[in-house]
């Protein structure tokens, strides 16, 4: 029988993480030497009971395997009743032991596996450019993580658990149904197209709906993560009614989807039976007429039936993994997608100082995020060790520009550079010790409050994280703390006020200690108090450092040496002029 062209599709979406298991290989083929000896185990369960019913009740003589081994005690009943029974009890065993040990080490490796292409994934979907995910929603990424590297890992894991020992089982028991009685076995195995057919129609209807359902869980786990994460808008508006009914809509949709997967379950075990029931019933008929004819015995029509019971089991679980498989392959597309986004490509190896001097220049910068042009033809130059001060009215791209020093998005035309050379050309881990940020609102990680200050210099050191501290006059409200710079604090700094957590992330900057800063409105939003406090902070993070700040409030504005103006994503007035340094 020819397989549907998708159905190969299905495996090759698994196959693409065929890397991932090669390094498991050697203990994923120890799992199918497991299943093998299962197999072999099993081939030998039905031989005790025709020595049973053909040498004790019937008082003929089986010629059967375990006739012959156990030839040498004699042909009593009691010796042949004796030697099945201890038999029966040997092979359940080691096919128990092999099953569990098959187990053991199929899973064991798939959870691996699944651990290794989970830290890939988050891994590259950490350094994806920031226009990946200003496109993307938080909770369709994090379901993609956990919920579809599940999914491939059942599809992965029963490749070598499921599909490879059941392929190898049917044609052990159609091999040895064959050599026991050619008659009984090629009616045992005739119902086997039957159960393909319908295996191969079931998988075709399961494929569309699991990509729906998937789809629709990503949508609601995304829809979950943005409400989770704007809690605090949702209670300050009272708008839980509005959040309930979208959580609704997204959640019927997953449910439906979800319904008819169960549904295609259901309708297709009934089915599976049907063909089942259409083979046996023949094997009865055709087997029984012959014990009547006296062309074969009854312990060698229950060891076929046996047989053909035991080769069935297989047949339903491969036709079962057309849903693992489905499911696994459409979460592989998911996962995939993300592993086919292209990083920035890695900087060309050049000799770089341990620190830049801070000239910053902006040549003929446009920059289109892909919904229309934010910078028009911009030219800036910022000498070292000057401050400048951003003006304009949202949306004239002040942010934009600081967005573009730091490295998060490149020009779509023009030149961006720092001490002279291409910022887009520059090794990202030498930018980032380079250009400090702070931004309107801190963002600060679940831990302690020394935790978050290292985050911009990990090797720092407790001296000059304490110093750092008292710089940014974080030591001044940590000392209120119950344990001072080693206080947990939640999510977003939860427990902190806005001015707080200002003032760690100008700690952050100052431990980098970056000769070029980035300050992003790190006052909106402060009452006078703290707006003062912050100000403080921040006169000693730009002392001698070249900075470029975009502000509304006047006293920040206080630092500056020299005011920028902007319209449209253009300067305001003539552009000065700027000799453009050799990159060379």
């Amino acid at each position: 029988m020819r397989g549907h062209p998708a159905d190969f599709g299905l495996l090759r979406q698994l196959w693409r993480f065929r890397s991932y298991g090669r390094a498991h290989l050697k203990v994923l083929l120890l799992g199918v030497g497991f299943r093998v000896a299962e197999l072999v185990a099993d081939l030998a369960q039905p031989w005790p009971l025709a020595l049973v019913i053909d040498d004790v009740l019937r008082g003929g003589h089986s010629h059967g395997p375990l006739a012959r081994l156990v030839s040498p005690l004699g042909g009593s009943p009691l010796a042949m009743l004796t030697a099945a029974a201890v038999a029966v009890l040997v092979i359940t065993l080691a096919s128990g032991t092999f099953d569990y040990l098959g187990d053991r080490v199929m899973n064991g490796a798939g959870e691996r596996i699944t651990a290794a292409i989970r830290a890939d994934v988050f891994a590259h979907l950490q350094r994806l450019p920031m226009a990946f995910h200003d496109r993307q929603a938080v909770g369709e990424l994090t379901s993609r993580i956990s919920t579809d590297t599940d999914r491939i890992e059942d599809g992965l894991v029963d490749l070598f658990s499921t599909l490879l020992p059941g392929l190898l089982s049917i044609a052990g028991f159609a091999a040895v149904l064959v050599s026991v009685d050619w008659r009984l076995g090629l009616i045992a195995i005739s119902c086997a197209p039957l159960v393909f057919v319908t295996a191969s129609r079931y998988t075709r209807l399961t494929r569309q709906a699991a990509r729906h359902q998937r789809a629709a869980e990503g949508r609601l786990a995304g829809y979950v993560a943005e409400s989770l994460q704007g809690i605090r808008t949702v209670h300050a508006f009272g708008r839980h009614d509005l959040h309930d009914a979208r959580f609704a809509t997204d959640n019927t949709s997953a449910l439906n989807a979800g319904l008819q997967s169960v549904e295609l379950r259901a309708r297709f075990t009934p089915l599976l039976e049907a063909a089942t029931a259409v083979g046996t019933a023949v094997l009865l008929w055709a087997g029984g007429f012959g014990v009547l004819s006296n062309w074969w015995s009854v312990g060698l029509l229950v060891v076929v039936a046996s047989y053909m019971r035991d080769m069935v089991k297989p047949m339903r679980s491969l036709s079962r993994l057309a849903l693992t498989f489905t499911q696994g392959a459409a979460s592989a597309e998911r996962v995939a997608a993300i592993l086919d986004q292209p990083l920035r490509p890695p900087a060309p190896p050049r000799p770089l100082p341990r620190r830049a001097t801070g000239r910053i220049d902006l040549y003929e910068g446009s920059l289109d995020y892909g919904r229309g042009p934010v910078l028009h033809r911009l030219n800036l130059v910022v000498r070292p060790g000057e401050r400048i001060m951003l003006l304009g009215p949202n949306g004239a791209g002040k942010t934009t520009v600081l967005a573009l020093v730091a490295g998060l998005y490149s020009l779509t035309e023009g030149q961006l550079l720092l001490d002279g050379l291409p910022i887009a050309q520059l090794p990202r881990p030498w930018l980032r010790r380079q250009v400090a940020v702070v931004l309107q609102d801190t963002f600060l990680f679940s831990g302690t409050l020394t935790d978050n200050l290292r985050y911009a210099r990990p090797e720092a050191g407790p001296e000059e994280i304490a110093s750092a501290a008292d710089a940014a006059l974080v030591t001044q409200f940590a000392a209120e703390l119950p344990d001072g710079l080693n206080t947990e604090i939640g999510d977003h700094g939860t427990g902190l006020s806005g001015g707080q957590r200002q003032r760690v992330g100008i700690a952050r900057a100052l431990l980098l200690d970056a000769p070029v800063v980035l300050l992003d409105e790190p006052t909106t939003g402060l009452d006078h108090t703290a707006e003062q406090l912050v100000i403080r902070a921040l006169t000693r993070l730009v002392k001698d450092r070249t900075v470029i700040m975009t502000t509304h409030r006047p006293a920040l504005g206080s630092l500056a040496t020299r005011t920028v103006h902007m319209d449209g994503g253009a300067l305001c007035g003539p552009a000065p002029g700027i000799s453009l340094p050799s990159t060379t």
